[in-house]
């Protein structure tokens, strides 16, 4: 028989058609393997504003909060904040991160750094994608998107002084359903 070890809660609101909210809390019992004895609090908040314009014009907005906690730890957060504007067959995003890591996680010397030691790392992207063509219920889009890091000064010699990243791509996905 199942035993269950693990818990949550969620509790979502929706105050208007363009509006989602949701809190979270959970009990995490051993989730890492690496730490058996380790259990984990999670907490997490969003809100979500969505809206069409006239046309095939969208506009998505998401705002959330994450925070890990163990008894040993303070806790590590994680936020975002992220927009997509649809217009026709051009969508333009951007997203901001934050998360607090720690060095066993960016497998750093606990010599040099103790293993309570957080390091918050930042990162920005900007990016685009265009609608090629439609295949039955699907779309062909090709894209691009370029990321900008910014993390503790003490990670610059493992990683550089705010690196950055860049992709193209070719995006296969299914098309808006209209109810």
């Amino acid at each position: 028989m199942i035993k269950f070890d693990s818990y949550s809660a969620r509790l979502n609101y929706n105050p208007s058609a363009n509006w989602a909210l949701q809190v979270s809390r959970g009990f995490l019992k051993s989730p890492e393997q690496l730490h058996p004895e380790e259990n984990v609090y999670r907490t997490t908040a969003s809100a979500t504003y969505s809206t069409v314009f006239t046309g095939e014009k969208l506009l998505n907005v998401t705002a959330l909060w994450g925070l890990n906690k163990t008894p040993a730890q303070q806790g590590d957060n994680s936020a975002l904040l992220e927009g997509d504007l649809r217009l026709k067959r051009l969508d333009l995003y951007t997203r901001y991160k934050f998360v607090q890591k720690t060095t066993e996680e960016l497998v750093l010397n606990p010599v040099v750094y103790s293993n309570d030691t957080i390091f918050p790392v930042n990162a920005i992207t900007f990016g685009l994608n265009y609608n090629l063509l439609k295949l039955g219920p699907l779309n062909l889009a090709a894209g691009g998107q370029l990321s900008y890091y910014g993390a503790d000064s003490r990670l610059n010699n493992l990683y550089g002084t705010n690196p950055m990243a860049g992709e193209v791509f070719i995006r296969l996905y299914p098309r808006l359903m209209k109810v």
